[in-house]
C-alpha cells in the first residue's frame, strides 16, 4: 500500500482515538433474524453471489509457477485451476465422459497431464483432451469438442478470481473497482511462498463475514488473545464498488505522536491492520510482508459454512528455518483464533437465532462495516 494512504488512515485513527470515536452509520440497522436461517434466501444468496458472480477462489502463490495446478470444490462446484505458459486456466474439475473428477477434490500440486480414475481419459493442463483409453472400440467423434468445460478466471494483487459458472464472463477492472490499486501489491505475487491452508467450520456465511467487520467484540470475545494490543471499538472504513477496506488499529500507535510525519510506517511498524473484504466473503488481510485469506463458502444448509484459510510470506523474509517456523505459528495462530472463538461464538449466535428469540437483529451505528456489507447484497441483486 502507498505510505500517503497508510498516513491517512493512521491520521483517521488517531483522531478516533483521540475523541472516542470509530467510523460510523447515520443511524441504526435492522435486518430480519430468518436471513441466517431461510433456506430459500441462502439457496437464492448461493446461485446469484457464489455461483453467477465472481468469487475470489484462492492466491496467486498457491500457483507459483507453469504446471501449479489447485482443485477445489466451492458450494458444490469442483474447479481445476492450472498455470499454463498462457496464463491461468480454470475448468470445471469434471470429466466430459461419464462426469468424475479428474484432479483429487481439495488437491495442489504440479503436473501437467490430468487422468480421469474412473476410464482413464487424458487431459493436459490447457484442458484439452489428449487421449481416450481403448478409442478404437470406444468409437470416433471428436476429441477437440470435449476438452474440461472452461470457467473464466483472473488474477490481480495477488488473488485468483472465478466465476463458477460456465458461459459467464467477466471485467476483471470493472469488478475490481480499484481495490486491487489501493493494496498496492505486485500482480503475481511470484516473490511469495505459500506457507499453507486451513479448513475450519462455522455457522451461515453472512453471519461469519459480518464478524470480520467490525471490532466491537474485541474486549469481549477476544478479551485475552486480540484485546491486549488491539483497540476495540475504533475502525475506518473504505468502500470500492462491492468490497469493503476495514483497517483496526493497534494500541502502539499512539508513538505516532511523537513522531515526524516522514518517519511514520504504520504498516511496517504493525500499528494498523488492513482486511479487504471482496464481495461476497473473502477475506484479505495485508500485513507488511506477507498476505492471508479467508474464503467463507456456505455450506450444505444455511446453518454452516466452511472458511478456508491460506496464508503466504515474501519468500525474502524465508531465509532461515526460524523464519519457517515463525510463519506456521502465525498461521496456526490465526486459524485457532478464528476457530476457537469467532467460530464457536457463531455457532452459539446461530442457535440463538434459530431459537426465535427476537424477529429482527441490530446493527449499530458504530457497526458501520455490517451495514456497508448488506448495503453491497442490495446492490448485486
Amino acid at each position: 500500500m502507498d505510505k500517503n494512504i497508510q498516513i491517512s488512515i493512521a491520521k483517521r485513527l488517531l483522531a478516533h482515538l483521540e475523541a472516542g470515536t470509530t467510523d460510523s452509520a447515520d443511524d441504526l440497522m435492522n435486518v430480519p433474524v430468518s436471513d441466517y436461517f431461510d433456506e430459500d434466501k441462502w439457496n437464492e444468496e448461493i446461485e446469484l453471489f457464489y455461483k453467477r458472480k465472481p468469487v475470489v477462489v484462492g492466491l496467486s502463490a498457491e500457483l507459483p509457477e507453469v504446471g501449479s495446478f489447485l482443485s477445489l470444490t466451492i458450494v458444490d462446484v469442483p474447479i481445476l485451476i492450472t498455470r499454463t505458459t498462457e496464463g491461468l486456466q480454470a475448468f470445471l474439475n469434471v470429466c466430459r465422459h461419464r462426469g468424475a473428477m479428474v484432479a483429487p477434490e481439495q488437491c495442489s500440486g504440479k503436473q501437467n497431464r490430468f487422468t480421469c480414475p474412473y476410464h482413464g481419459w487424458t487431459y493436459d493442463n490447457s484442458g484439452k483432451l489428449i487421449g481416450v483409453v481403448n478409442a478404437k472400440t470406444f468409437g470416433s467423434f471428436d476429441m477437440s469438442t470435449h476438452g474440461l468445460t472452461r470457467l473464466a478466471v483472473a488474477e490481480r494483487s495477488g488473488v485468483i478470481v472465478a466465476v463458477l459458472t460456465p458461459g459467464i464472463e467477466f471485467d476483471i477492472e470493472e469488478w475490481m473497482s480499484g481495490v486491487d490499486k489501493h493494496m498496492g501489491l505486485e500482480n503475481r505475487l511470484d516473490d511469495y511462498t505459500l506457507i499453507g491452508t486451513r479448513e475450519v467450520q462455522a455457522a451461515n456465511w453472512k453471519l461469519v463475514v459480518e464478524g470480520h467487520l467490525e471490532s466491537y467484540h474485541f474486549a469481549s470475545l477476544h478479551r485475552d488473545s486480540i484485546a491486549p494490543f488491539m483497540v476495540s471499538n475504533c475502525t475506518t472504513f473504505d468502500r470500492f464498488g462491492p468490497h469493503i477496506l476495514i483497517t483496526f488499529v493497534q494500541h502502539h500507535i499512539e508513538k505516532l505522536r511523537d513522531l515526524p510525519e516522514e518517519e511514520w510506517e504504520p504498516l511496517k511498524d504493525d500499528m494498523i491492520n488492513l482486511q479487504y473484504v471482496m464481495f461476497p466473503g473473502v477475506m484479505v488481510v495485508v500485513w507488511q510482508n506477507s498476505i492471508g485469506l479467508q474464503i467463507i463458502q456456505p455450506s450444505k444448509e444455511p446453518g454452516r459454512s466452511v472458511s478456508r484459510i491460506v496464508y503466504a510470506v515474501r519468500s525474502e523474509c524465508l531465509a532461515t528455518d526460524e523464519d519457517v517456523a515463525k510463519a506456521e505459528a502465525t498461521l496456526n495462530f490465526n486459524a485457532n483464533l478464528v476457530e476457537q472463538e469467532d467460530y464457536i461464538a457463531s455457532f452459539q449466535i446461530q442457535r440463538g437465532f434459530e431459537a426465535a428469540a427476537q424477529t429482527e437483529i441490530m446493527f449499530g451505528k458504530n457497526e458501520l462495516g455490517l451495514q456497508l456489507f448488506r448495503q453491497s447484497l442490495e446492490s448485486q441483486y
